[in-house]
């Protein structure tokens, strides 16, 4: 299988934690979101990650990507039902992967926002809001080092924010989060995919 992704991508960096949680091996194609015909070929909306199957197929967006990992390496990141009971915890999980996904949707666009000559600075005001509302909630979440999608997908998303916005002081006004998010990364699957400048 090979993964289209960036050594920096929060949603690239969750696949490469499930299939390290579940052994399974990746070959990571380095590159960049852009609008060029070549990668659209493999992606027709020319974003990162992108998942290549050995059959030629494509799977595109974290989301997908990871529970397609997940159900090849057998793995219980996604809560699923079994024959005598409801699936404990998937709505979290799911939830929790939402709330993951947003503040690192945010975080990127606020990078990329700073990257124009001149930066539209109301709307990078409301993704600094989005990101910190998000670390509100998460805050105000029980989290535990019990790994599903969701702690997966918060963790790529605070270590997106500590890389890329580093000056942002989050941990003092969220010290449950801080302390959650700080032993979360000592995981084998957290250190070996620790994000990187493209």
């Amino acid at each position: 299988m090979k993964l289209y992704s960036n050594t920096a991508s929060p949603f690239g960096r969750k696949a490469k934690v499930i299939a390290h949680e579940l052994g399974l091996t990746l070959e990571v194609i380095r590159t960049l979101p852009v609008q060029d015909d070549a990668f659209r070929r493999v992606n027709p909306l020319g974003k990162i990650p992108a998942l290549v199957l050995d059959d030629g197929s494509v799977l595109f967006d974290s989301p997908v990507i990871c529970e397609y990992l997940d159900h090849k390496g057998g793995g219980t990141f996604f809560p699923r039902p079994t024959l005598f009971a409801e699936a404990k915890g998937k709505w979290k999980a799911l939830v929790l992967q939402a709330l993951g996904d947003g503040i690192a949707e945010a975080a990127v666009a606020y990078v990329m926002l700073g990257r124009e000559p001149v930066p539209p600075e109301a709307t990078r005001k409301r993704q600094i809001d989005t990101i910190l509302s998000g670390l509100d909630a998460a805050e105000r979440t029980t989290l535990s080092q019990a790994v599903t999608i969701g702690e997966v997908s918060l963790a790529c998303a605070i270590g997106y924010v500590e890389f890329r916005l580093p000056d942002l002081d989050w941990k003092s006004s969220r010290p449950r989060l801080a302390a959650w998010y700080a032993g979360f990364c000592e995981r084998p699957s957290m250190k070996a995919t620790v994000p990187a400048a493209p």
